[in-house]
């Protein structure tokens, strides 16, 4: 059978009215390694986050596994992307190393940083709403807007255009969370007011936090400050990727000295397999030291 961890998503997940924050993951293994890396090749990262989730959620709320691409799909980027920051930390450890860059372009000090996993989840959000409303106001008139959150599934419906035209991109998913605007007299506008289209993303950006991570650095070499955007399932997928680099190898020699088929190495977790090779190195060792 097997192990699964709970995990509590900030936003949740929606079902006939009710709201549930409860799910479970299960270990990334070598197969999932290779997929991640392989998919990276021919999908857009919306669809690569659905695909790699679907197989490693196995409970959403009342839903156990198989959870579907559809239901993934409906959860906020935040949720997506706090189950990937519990993916990276079951698979690759609590620590979080990465390098980044002074923006000052007389500086660009490389900054080594060094964060938890725990740090950048969030706790559950304090609401427990699926849809929202908000008034953007300009000149005098008042705008009325209901409106949801963003999803994967927005996300995977703008990935093509995404690829070209970023900007494009994000006024089609805007498009798609925005329920109705309404002014003082009337009920529905067919076009949307650009004031609305500048400020909703920030008042979206507000009710899902986790979904856009933004880091608050000083540089020590000229002590600029800046903030830098932290998008976690990108990072994780190059962490990943960068692992498989190894992955063969550990392969072949596990394949070499205990005889296992392909397919039974790449099933065991990442931990198992290295445990494996640790007694491989120290038998090793201790036949050297003879």
């Amino acid at each position: 059978m097997e192990s699964t961890i709970p995990v509590t998503l900030p936003g949740g997940y929606w079902l006939d009215g009710s709201c549930y924050r409860e799910a479970e993951l299960r270990p990334l293994n070598s197969s999932d390694e290779v997929f991640v890396v392989e998919a990276g090749e021919v999908l857009a990262p919306a669809r690569r986050t659905t695909a790699l989730l679907s197989r490693c959620l196995k409970r959403l709320g009342p839903l156990e596994s198989p959870v579907s691409a559809e239901q993934i799909g409906s959860l906020t980027v935040g949720d997506r992307e706090a189950l990937l920051l519990h993916l990276r930390r079951l698979t690759l450890g609590e620590r979080v190393r990465c390098v980044l860059t002074c923006p000052d372009r007389g500086c660009g000090e490389k900054l080594d940083l060094e964060l938890d996993v725990g740090e950048l989840l969030l706790p559950p959000y304090p609401y427990t709403r699926q849809h929202h409303e908000t008034t953007v106001a300009e000149n005098g008139t008042s705008y009325h807007v209901r409106f949801r959150l963003p999803t994967g599934a927005d996300q995977e419906a703008v990935g093509t255009v995404a690829r070209m035209d970023l900007k494009t991109a994000a006024g089609s998913v805007l498009e798609r969370c925005i329920e109705d605007v309404g002014a003082e007299g009337v009920d529905a506008l067919e076009v949307l007011p650009p004031i609305v289209a500048e400020r909703l993303p920030a008042v979206m950006a507000d009710l899902d936090p986790q979904a856009e991570l933004r880091l608050a650095l000083t540089c020590p070499a000229c002590q600029n400050g800046f903030s830098a955007l932290l998008d976690a399932g990108t990072y994780f997928f190059q962490e990943l990727e960068g692992e498989t680099k190894h992955l063969y190898r550990e392969v072949h020699t596990l394949a070499l000295y205990y005889h296992w088929s392909e397919a039974e190495i790449m099933a065991m977790s990442n931990r198992k397999r290295g445990m494996y090779l640790g007694l491989l190195e120290e038998a090793f060792a201790e036949a050297r030291s003879r």
